[in-house]
């Protein structure tokens, strides 16, 4: 929701400065339409469309890469979980309590909206998993092995857990944006200065300020995978659950 009205504000902050720029120009005083005045605001204008465009870039592509290493992540987390099922396995019918408990917190974490919230419930079923495995004891030198594994597994699950849930909070500086949005509203209203007032202008400057309100609305988007229209799809972890039934 917060990123949808960001995206409508700059809609209207471009619009409503390009209208005003185009609007005001015919009532300026000659000496403020002159050639000179007009190759000063064509430099400026030059100098506006170059900066929001290399930000704009910029922030766009680290975006991109949050969402990608989330996604990343979640495959890395999925993986782990049916690594440490596998794991437990041979361990006989003593891991059946460590391995119920696995498979009740991954259909809890698949319940959870979004999966990256780290609920109450969700996490005491984790930290069962891991007090139940914890308490296995084995005087089999191979289970010991394995239950050591196990245990190791289970560790990197939890960190891995951790990891992609603090990638799923990106957020960007709110002085950025500012600036940004500062820069793309000047840009405009320095391009409807001396644009013609007719219809085909008008409704190209429109068009051209809802694809840049709609690219910083899927920026902001993207750099929370687990909310909005660009969610990660949570299939890694249905696989995971479907695996560790078997």
């Amino acid at each position: 929701m917060v990123a949808i009205l960001i995206a409508l504000l700059i809609f209207v902050l471009l619009t409503g400065a390009m209208l005003v720029t185009m609007a005001i120009h015919a009532r300026l005083g000659e000496h403020h339409r002159g050639d000179d005045t007009n190759t000063s605001v064509r430099l400026v204008a030059t100098l506006f469309v170059t900066m929001p465009s290399l930000l704009l870039g910029l922030m766009m592509n680290n975006a991109a890469n949050t969402y990608v290493a989330v996604d990343r992540n979640m495959h890395v987390f999925a993986t782990d979980l049916i690594l440490l099922d596998r794991s437990m396995r041979p361990l006989g019918p003593s891991a059946e309590e460590p391995r119920k408990r696995l498979l009740a917190y991954v259909e809890q974490v698949l319940k959870d909206v979004p999966i990256s919230r780290a609920s109450e419930v969700s996490e005491h079923l984790l930290d069962e998993v891991g007090n139940s495995l914890r308490e296995l004891r084995f005087d089999d030198e191979q289970k010991v092995a394995l239950w050591n594994d196990a245990r190791s597994l289970y560790r990197q699950a939890v960190q891995q857990r951790w990891t992609f849930v603090e990638q799923s909070e990106g957020w960007f500086p709110s002085p950025l944006i500012c600036i940004l949005v500062g820069w793309l509203t000047l840009m405009f209203a320095t391009l409807g200065f001396r644009a013609p007032r007719n219809a085909v202008v008008i409704s190209t400057y429109v068009a051209a300020a809802a694809l840049i309100s709609g690219a910083i609305y899927l920026m902001l988007d993207m750099s929370t995978p687990f909310s909005g229209p660009l969610q990660l799809s949570d299939r890694p972890l249905v696989r995971a659950a479907a695996e560790i039934r078997r």
